[in-house]
């Protein structure tokens, strides 16, 4: 099987700071406009890398534009959204990220749409 290649791009240069303020912002429920294209509200995923200590990554997208950025290593106090891969081992987790039928943002944003990684109401 062929691999896609990927449509998103890293938010960078100008928009690289706005971004990772955004992706900060996500995380306490407020809707945020995309700083890039603000035709849409960013959407996120946080998964707990190290679940004890509650440390993980958090990746932020725009579905509009296309833009993302993650920021690793991050404890944050709520996570107002399930995660459906948390069960997963490190290794697992990893496997899911390079898999080539599907890219690991496609793969997020179509979990999104789904109705799978929206936020919780009232985390």
């Amino acid at each position: 099987m062929a691999e896609t290649r990927s449509k998103w791009v890293e938010a960078g240069g100008e928009f690289q700071i706005p971004f990772m303020l955004a992706a900060r912002r996500v995380l306490q429920g407020e809707p945020i406009r995309c700083p890039k294209c603000g035709k849409a509200n960013l959407r996120f995923y946080f998964h707990a890398m190290k679940p004890a200590l509650g440390q993980g990554t958090l990746w932020v997208w725009c579905p509009a534009c296309q833009t993302k950025t993650h920021l690793p290593r991050i404890t944050p106090k709520n996570v107002p959204q399930t995660d459906p891969f948390g069960h997963l081992s490190l290794e697992e987790f990893a496997e899911l990220e390079l898999d080539k039928r599907e890219s690991f943002q496609d793969r997020l944003n179509r979990l999104w749409d789904e109705g799978v990684l929206v936020p919780k109401q009232n985390a």
